[in-house]
Formats: C-alpha cells, structure tokens, sequence
C-alpha cells in the first residue's frame, strides 16, 4: 500500500515530569510558552534574546522580563550575555546525592524504596492515599526531606499531605514543599505541637466566616490578619467574637476594630469565655442603671420641707409678733374708720370739702 505521509518527519521533544510537577504551575503564561520552545530548538546549544524574539510567540517587550523569570526558577543559566539550558534531571540526582551523603549514606545512590521499613510504609501509605499509587518521584523526595532534613515524626509527614488535600494544593510541589518548610521554621515537627497550630488554623478560618456572614461583606486580607490575631494575640474563640457582635449591635455602623477594642478589655480582664463576658455585661448593666438613678434624684426638681432640708429658726432672727400693733389699738382704728363711712353714706356718698364748695342754700332764701 503506498502510503504519501511516510516521508513525513514529525520532531518529537521529551519534557521533564520534574518541569511539570515542580515548575510549571508557578510560571507565567509567557515563560511557559517561551521554554516550550526552547525545549524543541535550544537543546544543549546557546541562545540569547534575539533568539526568542524570532520565535514571535510574546511581545518583544515582554522577552527581558520573560528571560528573566525564567532564570530566576532555575530553568535556565546565564552565560555572559548568552544562556543554555538547565539538565533538570542531573541537577536533581546531583542533590539528591549530597542530601544522602548529608544523611551520612556515603557511596552508592540508594534506591528510592531503599530507606527503612517505617519510611518504606509511609511513602507507600501515602502514594495510594492521595495518588491512587502513582506518586511522582518529587514527592517520594518531598518525604524523604520531611524525614530526614526536617526531622517530622511520621505522622506529620502524612499530615502534611492530608493538608494539601483539604487545601487543594496536593498537585502543587512548590506549594507542599512552602508547608513543609513553614512547619519546620515553626517547630511544628511533633503531632502535638502539630495538633495544636492545626486546631488554631481551623479556629481562624471558623471566626473569619463567622465575621463576614455577620457583617455581610467580603473581608479584605487586612480585615483577615486583623482577626488572626484576636485569635492568636487575645485568645478569642468562636463563641467569644459572636458575643462581642451581640454586646455592639446597638452601633449604627459597627466595624471590626469596635469588636476588637470589646476583645481586648476582656484579655485585659482576663475573661476568655461566652460566660464569662455575659456575667461581666450583666453587673455593667446594673452599675449603670445604679449610676443612672443616682444621678436623677441628685439632679430632681422635687420640692422639700424646710425640716427635710435641714432648716431651722434659730432664737437670734427677730420674732415677726413684736413689730405688730397691739389687739386694742388695732380695734379703735378699725371702729373709727367704719364711723366715717357712716357719715358719707348719710350726704349721700359725697365728701363734706366738697359739699362746702357750693354753700348754705337755705341762706340764700
């Protein structure tokens, strides 16, 4: 049969797991695009920008910046003003040896599953738990680093997996490996102590929801660390910070630095429960309304004896009886002026200096 494709010739490149695993989810769009290409054409040889600019794959203005991203992950190497490629596999066998010579194997590169019994099981326990038994050689030198260089009791190395499954990252190495490392520069490298931070994470995410469906916005990432550190600074719990929203519910525009100023004075008071604070609020109450009551009958427009007010006569004021006219006197005056009203009411009501105006009229007759 004649077949018109067969003189065809179709390139094929081979592109490292570890670029998948390791690198490849951390690069731009950009530097992604331009390695591929550089995987198919560089080779061992060297290239420079120029060289990248001919592929016509980004922007010529976006080339430095992508040369340089790239470099800086480790995929490329600089060379005056050229650069080469990066063997991922030779510099990975490369430290793979010194971290077993660092661990005191000298000689022969051990084979992977090699270690002792209990690293055996863990890896394999692992494998099958969140890779469906096909775990990627990064992450069997992802254990083998937890183990060995960090010191991590089994447990929290499969923790720290059990992790990046309920985060999402498991499929992410640089972003297991940061755990790892955040684990070991905190001395989380025992199941209690590793408990602990676990159960105080958990706590965080619990408070952050609780104040977002309270509050009904999004939080910020300052609104985030500022609740961090209720937690971490002021021992608050979950109950604690949903209290603290029912004692400032009166506030018309209630912020969380109002729920972290009623946070602090119970640190400050030493009171670390829902309880404990609903007691504290109760005796304010009562305090205040004591306060309160005081305050009105101080201030009161309430009219008082002069016995009740504490006043008394005393014997130096003068007596008011002795400026009075004696009782006889009083009645001859009273009789004398009821005498000249008589003698008025007899000329009829008229005044004898004014009948005296007209004269006798019988003389005049």
């Amino acid at each position: 049969m004649n077949d018109d494709y067969s003189e065809l010739v179709i390139s094929q490149s081979q592109l490292d797991d570890i670029f998948v695993i390791r690198y490849l989810q951390d690069l731009s769009r950009e530097a992604v695009v331009v390695y591929l290409w550089l995987n198919m054409t560089a080779g061992t040889g060297e290239f420079d920008e120029d060289s990248v600019k001919a592929y016509r794959v980004i922007p010529e203005s976006k080339v430095k910046e992508t040369m340089a991203e790239l470099l800086g992950a480790g995929l490329i190497a600089s060379s005056k003003d050229k650069f080469v490629m990066e063997d991922l596999k030779r510099r990975e066998v490369k430290d793979y040896v010194a971290a077993c010579k660092a661990r005191g194997e000298e000689g022969d590169i051990p084979g992977m599953m090699s270690d002792p019994e209990q690293h055996k099981t863990l890896a394999a326990s692992i494998s099958r738990t969140f890779f469906r038994g096909l775990m990627d050689y990064n992450y069997y030198r992802l254990i083998d680093k937890c183990l060995y260089e960090y010191r991590f009791e089994g447990t929290v190395c499969y923790k720290l997996f059990e992790e990046g499954y309920q985060k999402g990252i498991l499929r992410k190495y640089n972003a297991m490996a940061s755990v790892a490392s955040h684990w070991f520069e905190k001395g989380y490298t025992t199941a209690d102590r590793l408990e602990k931070y676990l159960e105080q994470n958990s706590l965080k995410e619990r408070v952050v929801k609780l104040c977002s469906k309270t509050m009904r916005k999004h939080l910020t990432d300052l609104d985030i660390s500022r609740i961090y550190s209720w937690v971490e600074d002021l021992n608050a719990t979950e109950e604690l910070v949903a209290y603290a929203f029912r004692v400032n519910e009166f506030r018309n525009n209630l912020t969380l630095m109002n729920i972290e100023t009623t946070l602090k004075k119970w640190f400050d008071l030493g009171i670390d429960t829902a309880e404990k604070a609903a007691k504290l609020n109760e005796e304010e109450h009562k305090e205040n309304a004591r306060k309160s009551a005081h305050r009105k009958t101080r201030s009161g427009t309430k009219w008082k004896t002069g016995a009740e007010a504490g006043l008394s006569l005393t014997d130096e004021e003068p007596s008011k009886t002795e400026d009075k006219e004696p009782e006889s006197e009083k009645k001859d005056k009273t009789k004398e002026r009821s005498d000249e009203g008589k003698a008025n009411k007899d000329d009829g009501g008229i005044p004898d200096d004014i009948l005296d105006m007209f004269g006798d009229s019988n003389e005049d007759d």
